[in-house]
């Protein structure tokens, strides 16, 4: 698996899902509204876009809030004399990882902040008492072969301390597996079963049966 320990950079890239609160000095009529009647936020749409007045359309998936702040102080110089912008994170969504098979809370989770493996294993509430904890799967894209590492949490191991990237997916099994390529033959008929996202009464008891086999 390639570029697994490379640092991340902790400047969150604003994606698709995200809301964003915008707000515009001395100009509330211009800022984000009121976003499913609680507090101020413009959601990120599925294109990466989000609209405000007078700025209106604009592409933020990728950037970070400060590229965003920019842009937005840029579009406003055309109407206000010095525009002062601020631009936050109200709601992460666009970035999510999975952990699937022995451990407490199976299913997606929202990474707000570089995170880890092991971290991300924490997060799904840690271990069932029939998880293998030697033989942990992560697969980062398709299932192949090359795309999977093997983690052993019981020891010091390296794999554990690997940055998740957008959509890797952790599987803790009940089996031991003699090698890579054996792991991703196995896991193949069990993850082609989830849909992804998941978050259907389906899905959940896809992850149940999964658990139990």
């Amino acid at each position: 698996m390639a570029g697994t320990n490379q640092v991340p950079s902790f400047d969150y890239l604003v994606g698709p899902r995200d809301v964003l609160r915008v707000s515009i000095f001395r100009h509330p009529e211009l800022s984000s509204p009121l976003y499913q009647g609680n507090s101020a936020g413009s959601p990120v749409s599925g294109a990466g876009e989000m609209h405000l007045p007078l700025v209106g359309t604009i592409q933020v998936s990728g950037h970070t809030v400060f590229e965003i702040r920019d842009q937005i102080q840029t579009r406003l110089k055309q109407y206000l004399r010095q525009p002062s912008v601020d631009v936050s994170v109200v709601e992460f969504n666009a970035h999510r990882y999975f952990v699937f098979g022995e451990v407490s809370r199976p299913g997606m989770y929202v990474m707000d902040r570089p995170t880890r493996a092991i971290e991300g294993l924490a997060s799904a509430g840690g271990f069932t008492t029939d998880a293998n904890r030697t033989h942990i799967a992560l697969i980062r894209g398709e299932l192949r072969e090359e795309n999977l590492v093997l983690i052993n949490a019981t020891d010091i191991d390296p794999a554990a301390g690997i940055w998740l990237n957008d959509s890797d997916i952790i599987f803790v099994s009940q089996r031991a597996w003699a090698s890579v390529g054996q792991a991703a033959r196995d896991l193949v008929p069990l993850l082609q079963l989830i849909s992804l996202p998941i978050g259907t009464a389906r899905d959940v008891a896809l992850i149940a049966d999964i658990r139990r086999n």
